[in-house]
């Protein structure tokens, strides 16, 4: 059964033109969102000319203006809905009206199983947090957000902030469900980075920081630095490795070894 604020969200969808489907405008109002909230999370002078152009681009869909009014009254309302936790707002909209592309490997989770992996995945975090402050968890496939939502919902109940104690870092490969998720985990408060990408290739072909990325970092410092660190001294030992055997090589030793043998 669909959460009340979908049904409602599903309603406003069909008082638009009839010129596009449903599915046309949810995908528009989904980019919408993202420049929104993306222009106003971004450090980057350029990304956010580029978004505005991106958000203009997309109210020019709609020769109607009385759909654009619309907008922010579905935006706060999915907003609204998302913050308060408990549900995969945006997923259960794109499987009621069949956005989802299955050639893809696109399928709704209910927030009922993605709660359940993930209370069995974190477990209790407590002890993580309170080691280093924070912990880190990587979706390399993403879809709308909805296991991302899981485990904030996971850590807010254990007593802990998402904006504070939480970083994720989510890839999708589909453009129109890496809108979606990084709507809903903006939307939640979670700290993090959403890539529209592919996990397997490493492609990636654009990203944007949740509002909340500032706090946690502003708190933490950056998410991975104790990673950073050891690579950085596993790299130094490489060099000094090296540099030591390009040392042996041009002693008088390996020539003196060769003249005992021939």
């Amino acid at each position: 059964m669909a959460h009340p604020a979908v049904t409602d969200f599903l309603r406003a969808l069909d008082s638009f033109d009839r010129s596009k489907t449903r599915t046309e405008i949810f995908r528009i109002f989904c980019e919408m969102a993202y420049c929104a909230l993306a222009k106003r999370a971004s450090p980057f002078p350029d990304q956010r000319d580029r978004l505005e152009a991106e958000y203009m681009s997309c109210v020019g869909m709609f020769p109607n203006k009385d759909d654009v009014r619309r907008m922010p009254e579905m935006m706060a309302l999915a907003l609204q809905t998302i913050a308060a936790g408990g549900v995969d707002f945006f997923g259960q909209v794109a499987a009621e009206i069949g956005a989802l592309d299955a050639r893809m490997g696109q399928f709704f989770t209910p927030y009922e199983v993605s709660r359940m992996m993930a209370e069995m995945i974190l477990g209790d975090v407590a002890a993580r947090i309170e080691a280093q402050g924070f912990i880190t968890i990587s979706e390399p496939a993403a879809g709308a957000g909805g296991m991302v939502l899981a485990a904030a919902d996971v850590i807010e109940e254990q007593g802990f902030d998402p904006a504070r104690h939480f970083w994720v870092e989510a890839v999708e490969l589909s453009r129109a469900t890496f809108h979606m998720a990084y709507v809903q985990i903006a939307a939640r408060g979670v700290a993090g980075r959403v890539i529209h990408g592919n996990s397997l290739s490493l492609e990636t072909y654009d990203q944007a920081f949740t509002p909340a990325a500032p706090v946690f970092h502003a708190l933490n410092g950056h998410p991975f630095a104790k990673q950073r660190e050891t690579e950085r001294r596993a790299a130094d030992a490489e060099k000094a490795a090296q540099a030591r055997r390009r040392e042996l090589l041009h002693s008088p030793a390996p020539a003196a070894a060769r003249a005992v043998w021939q």
